[in-house]
């Protein structure tokens, strides 16, 4: 990084935190006191750019500080429009369906790079690989496993013509969900494929071919419903986080996404947690129906996919200089996971004939 390209970063930086300060200030009707006390840029995630900030302020009744947590539109990423106003509305849509989310405290949507304002959630956001060590009890894993079911099928309940469609988009046709989903990703694969891949290849062709397997629901899918994106503590889950690709479309892509193989190896429990069949028994206890084995089977391969894509996805966006986090490029190792479990449920006849 050259010496020019370091000053006008932190000249960015700067603007950024004065901006930052002043829109906390008014959210909390500091008067032109509050300061930040701490500012911490975090490595975790692959999309917004997030902080971790302490304020302190003069309140009318003495001296007041809270933690916050920030996300910064990113020059570049994956998800492409990262639209601050669309995750405002999705925060707030789900606090007012009663799920746990942090709540928004502040947002300035201006270009060119907008940012939100949340409250810093109390706990742990375990990892597949780190989700056993932090919660070592089986019992404990289990609860978390079924409570996440029963949220999962609480925003699967809520009825799309509720929300805010103009911001969230056209609420598709139940029986499309599939092939629109396989077209979106098929495009983004010939965009980014310098060679083509033929386990891919095949697997799209599959789900084409196959896209009326879905379950002719629409809902409200979180698209990213995992460990990693979800934040816990001793009595259980208290927050979902990321929700910038939520959009309309079959609730059987949060259960297939949360059962994926790249979430729990050899396991045979859902993201480390929970067996499929007792999932599922929650998830349909506040629903009240169960995915069909082909739906999920039909969803199951397509995440795969997906993650794979997207894997793809972030490694031209480094190549071609977009971003220069040497996470990006070292997705091109996480490729070969999907792939292989791909691989391996072809094998075993889970899906291709």
């Amino acid at each position: 990084m050259t010496a020019v390209h370091e000053s006008t970063e932190e000249l960015s930086r700067q603007a950024f935190l004065a901006e930052l300060t002043t829109t906390l200030d008014d959210a909390v009707a500091a008067g032109g006191s509050l300061r930040l006390t701490a500012v911490d840029r975090r490595g975790e995630g692959n999309s917004w750019e997030t902080y971790l900030v302490d304020a302190a302020w003069e309140s009318p009744t003495g001296p007041a500080t809270a933690a916050y947590a920030v996300k910064r539109q990113p020059r570049s990423g994956i998800v492409g429009d990262y639209d601050v106003t669309r995750e405002v509305v999705l925060l707030r849509t789900a606090a007012g369906l009663g799920l746990p989310v942090p709540a928004v405290i502040a947002y300035r949507a201006q270009p060119p790079r907008g940012f939100f304002v949340m409250e810093k959630v109390s706990g742990a956001i375990p990892l597949p690989a780190t989700v056993s060590a932090l919660i070592p009890d089986r019992g404990r894993r289990d609860r978390l496993g079924r409570r996440i079911a029963r949220t999962m099928a609480q925003l699967h309940t809520a009825d799309p013509a509720t929300m805010d469609t103009a911001v969230l988009g056209a609420v598709p046709a139940g029986a499309a969900t599939g092939a629109q989903e396989n077209d979106k990703w098929t495009a983004v694969y010939r965009d980014v494929v310098d060679v083509p891949i033929p386990v891919l290849d095949l697997a799209l062709a599959w789900l084409g071919h196959r896209s009326d397997a879905v379950s002719g629901r629409v809902a409200l899918v979180h698209n990213d419903f995992r460990v990693g994106n979800l934040v816990v503590d001793d009595t259980g889950l208290t927050a979902i986080l990321d929700w910038e690709t939520a959009h309309f479309s079959d609730p059987v892509a949060d259960i297939a996404w949360f059962a994926q193989r790249t979430s729990r190896g050899r396991s045979p429990l859902l993201c480390k947690l929970i067996e499929l069949e007792p999932f599922l028994d929650e998830y349909e206890s506040v629903s009240g129906w169960r995915p069909a084995p082909d739906a999920l089977g039909w969803w199951a391969v397509q995440s795969l996919v997906k993650t794979a894509i997207g894997c793809l996805q972030a490694v031209h966006i480094y190549t071609r200089g977009d971003r220069d986090d040497l996470r990006y490029a070292n997705m091109a190792h996480s490729v070969y996971y999907s792939l292989g479990w791909l691989g391996r449920m072809l094998h075993d006849g889970e899906w291709g004939h």
